[in-house]
């Protein structure tokens, strides 16, 4: 097993859980394993499953899932019950990804072209969730699960941006981006759709259209570096501006999440 499929864990049913650590940052410490862990929707879990995520002794989960998400798929109650569940209510600014979705006339690069514009506003719509993820790391609530329901386009920028204030290279940040691929088919169904549900429209999406939305592209999460750069200098810049990491704080959370 090489050391990108050793980051995903052996959770029956789980989608794309894998953990951060083991990344190299740039003073030579390495990312704490077991501390950091990223995924999507829990609704695949089985009862075993269930039993191996509790068994992880999670601190605190980050849902970046809408309402409506939440309530489709909800984590079971037995996980969430004696740790601190972070969440919050609002519902994506997705409308007219939907109607491109349902449009027989959208295709593969108008898709494209859509992920690129909403992922150069996703840190600014995850702010809250953002700011929660440092503020558990500093009570030290780890271990930390972060999710959304592919576990790739909220949860890949939070975490990106999470690796960076760790001090992990831009490069290996964006690979670590690009390994949700790897590990999930893009053209793979996100869950179970009931014909007879709200998301039955799903069922009739161009393939190539559907691969396109859920791939995990570099030039997706380029595209949320490339609008921080933008508004704020440099990721450092807007972790300082946004959330009060200044150098203190930083050197505080890499000495707490880091190791020799």
């Amino acid at each position: 097993m090489d050391e990108a499929a050793a980051r995903l864990l052996d959770i029956a049913g789980s989608r794309n859980l894998r953990d951060l650590g083991g990344y190299r940052a740039a003073d030579g410490r390495t990312v704490r394993r077991g501390m950091l862990l990223r995924g999507g929707h829990p609704a695949g879990l089985t009862e075993k499953g269930i039993a191996q995520v509790a068994a992880l002794g999670l601190g605190a989960i980050i849902d970046l899932r809408t309402t409506e998400e939440r309530a489709g798929h909800p984590w079971p109650p037995e996980l969430v019950g004696g740790l601190h569940y972070w969440t919050r209510d609002y519902d994506l600014s997705r409308g007219d990804l939907v109607a491109m979705l349902r449009d027989p006339a959208t295709g593969p690069e108008d898709i494209r072209l859509r992920m690129l514009q909403s992922y150069r506003l996703i840190a600014d719509e995850q702010r809250g969730g953002i700011g929660a993820m440092f503020d558990l790391l500093r009570d030290q609530r780890t271990p930390l699960l972060i999710n959304c329901t592919a576990g790739k386009d909220r949860t890949g920028v939070v975490c990106a941006i999470l690796l960076i204030a760790l001090g992990v290279p831009p490069a290996t940040v964006r690979a670590d981006y690009v390994l949700t691929e790897t590990f999930q088919d893009p053209g793979s169904p996100l869950f179970h759709v009931d014909p007879n549900g709200p998301f039955a429209y799903l069922l009739a999406v161009d393939p190539e259209v559907w691969r396109t939305m859920m791939r995990s592209a570099p030039d997706y999460i380029d595209a949320t570096f490339a609008a921080l750069a933008e508004k704020y200098g440099s990721p450092e810049a807007y972790l300082r501006a946004e959330h009060g990491l200044d150098e203190a704080a930083l050197a505080a959370l890499r000495d707490r999440l880091l190791e020799p």
